[in-house]
């Protein structure tokens, strides 16, 4: 039996987002879900954080959506990877 250990609910939804790597370095990802403190995001193509990275995320669906500093608390290979925001 797994239990699931998450402080937040997670709500699938999927939604185009911009994500900063570096002030050079921009790509739009799609999100899988997310919670009150963070978001997995789809990324197959290739590895393009590292755990422990900071990003900025924005979501593409409102207009001047404010941007998140993140950290990148899992890398799943092949799936994507999901940040924590910094508040």
């Amino acid at each position: 039996m797994t239990t699931n250990q998450r402080d937040y609910e997670r709500i699938a939804h999927r939604a185009n987002i911009r994500v900063l790597t570096s002030p050079q370095s921009e790509v739009i990802l799609e999100m899988r879900d997310f919670s009150e403190t963070g978001m997995f995001l789809f990324c197959t193509d290739e590895v393009i954080v590292e755990r422990g990275n900071k990003v900025e995320v924005q979501t593409l669906e409102i207009d001047d959506a404010p941007i998140l500093l993140s950290e990148v608390v899992r890398v799943e290979p092949n799936l994507g990877f999901a940040v924590k925001f910094l508040l």
